[in-house]
């Protein structure tokens, strides 16, 4: 017999931050994409600037909340890292005025924003210089947002899903007798009654 298992997944953090940047950011003129790691980014020499990239950071959950069942909640970090051109000054103070206006445009499309049901509010959880050559200025801003890890998520909910359907259960009553209630062992093992409960809800699709 085949079991079919459907999973819960929690939706992706980074796409819908990246599709947010695009239509909020006129700034970066749709230049926003992902990337797995900054250290790859600067390699790129025909990078058009200004742009903005998406990477993931820490994730960080906090205890179970349940000592039974898998319930924890998450933070999870991302980084939105910007380019702008530094060939106006090679001392950086020309595209360090670049950040700061597009830390304000970049707040605004981000913070307080749910990227899914699955998520709450974007924070903002501070920045720091990367790079400085004599071609651009890199900079990282970082963000977070907290999601609730459950059952869903995890084996219990796949092992659960795999127990076969129950087609009936019984209700065996075996009552004791008030001379019996002081013994060791009042029940006799007779059952006075017994009702058996069919299962009628329907199988899960």
């Amino acid at each position: 017999m085949l079991l079919s298992v459907a999973f819960t997944r929690k939706s992706n953090l980074l796409e819908p931050v990246i599709a947010a940047l695009r239509a909020r950011c006129p700034v970066f003129q749709n230049r926003v994409s992902g990337a797995a790691r900054f250290k790859i980014l600067p390699e790129s020499s025909a990078l058009a600037v200004p742009s903005a990239f998406v990477i993931p950071l820490d994730d960080a959950p906090e205890d179970p909340v349940a000592i039974n069942s898998v319930r924890q909640i998450m933070k999870d970090s991302f980084a939105v890292i910007v380019a702008v051109s530094n060939r106006v000054d090679e001392k950086g103070q020309a595209g360090v005025l670049d950040i700061h206006a597009m830390r304000a445009e970049i707040w605004a499309a981000l913070l307080g924003w749910s990227p899914s049901e699955d998520y709450s509010g974007v924070t903002y959880e501070g920045g720091n210089l990367l790079n400085l050559d004599r071609e651009r200025l890199w900079y990282q801003f970082e963000f977070a947002a907290q999601l609730e890890i459950g059952p869903e998520d995890g084996w219990q909910e796949i092992e659960l899903s795999q127990l076969p359907l129950i087609e009936s259960f019984a209700i065996k009553l075996d009552c004791i007798d008030p001379v019996d209630q002081n013994r060791a062992n009042p029940l006799d093992g007779r059952f006075e009654a017994v009702v058996v409960i069919p299962n009628t809800a329907d199988p899960p699709a």
